[in-house]
């Protein structure tokens, strides 16, 4: 199927089995914390889903084997450093090794706490404020070690993102928006396929920033010729 993204329910429990098999095209799924159990091969030949994270409660005996199989994340796992065993038609072998990538799916970007919560399907202005605050602007330039990407460009990904969210963010260093990650691409592209009000509200921050840039340039063009 040739779809990039899908916007998932932020109440959604159960992830069937072969949910998503062979989406070639898909990206990213965000799914909300509210997930409580994804059954056999959900994203298995997924081969482009590489921006995953599974909910911090869910019970890994609620996630059934080879989720993730023949996916670009799975990929990721196995260059990481997961321990991951194959068989001989090069699929996960055993229970362990798929309970070691659930894991991994879960905790991989914990060290990129910004990015995480940019990833949440319930995110809010105020947290991504309080956040800036408690850390700064420049936590807004941190890359994440698997996907080179700001938590401007998960944010805007994200689906879910109210458009002002993404416009806080943005205001926070507007140097983020010409980040280019992995894939050489910015959080103005992503914001085109996944999250349009997004883009809108991007795109009218980077005008009234020109504008207002103008307007300081005629300023301090006027105060020469006044010195003068």
């Amino acid at each position: 199927m040739a779809f990039r993204f899908i916007r998932l329910s932020k109440t959604l429990e159960y992830i069937g089995k072969l949910a998503f098999y062979h989406c070639d095209s898909l990206e990213a799924l965000f799914l909300p914390s509210t997930v409580k159990s994804i059954g056999n091969y959900a994203f298995v030949w997924c081969g482009s889903l590489r921006l995953l994270i599974l909910p911090h409660r869910i019970d890994l005996d609620n996630v059934k084997e080879i989720i993730s199989y023949r996916t670009a994340i799975c990929q990721i796992a196995d260059n990481t450093g997961v321990t991951i065993e194959y068989d001989e038609n090069n699929a996960i072998a055993n229970d362990e090794s798929n309970r070691r990538v659930n894991e991994w799916l879960i905790h991989h970007m914990d060290a990129a706490p910004f990015h995480k919560l940019c990833y949440d399907s319930s995110v809010t202005t105020k947290q991504i404020s309080d956040y800036l605050h408690e850390h700064g602007n420049d936590s807004a330039l941190a890359i994440d070690p698997y996907h080179g990407m700001t938590p401007l460009h998960i944010l805007s990904m994200n689906p879910h993102a109210p458009a002002d969210t993404i416009a806080a963010l943005f205001n926070s260093n507007i140097q983020t928006v010409f980040c280019a990650d992995n894939q050489q691409k910015t959080p103005l592209e992503y914001a085109r396929d996944y999250n349009v009000g997004g883009l809108i509200q991007m795109i009218n921050c980077l005008c009234n920033h020109r504008n207002s840039s103008l307007l300081l340039v005629e300023s301090d063009n006027t105060n020469n010729e006044n010195a003068t």
